[in-house]
């Protein structure tokens, strides 16, 4: 599964920015958290990835059972 993900990392002259990046229809790479507000990067490696792990992670899902009592 991971493999359709990557971290990719741009250094200049002033920063170093990584960008977590999902390929789509196995051809093409694109920023996964890119959008109107931000270009998707982080400042380390580590959050980087945290935010990818926790974006893959499935989701849990719970059942909770209840009870209707008597109005109050």
């Amino acid at each position: 599964m991971t493999k359709n993900y990557r971290i990719k990392k741009i250094t200049d002259g002033h920063s170093t920015r990584y960008y977590p990046q999902h390929k789509r229809f196995g051809l093409f790479w694109y920023n996964l958290f890119e959008c109107e507000y931000t270009d998707g990067s982080y400042s380390t490696f580590e959050k980087a990835q945290k935010h990818l792990c926790n974006y893959l992670r499935k989701p849990v899902i719970e059942y909770l059972d209840f009870e209707c009592g008597e109005p109050q």
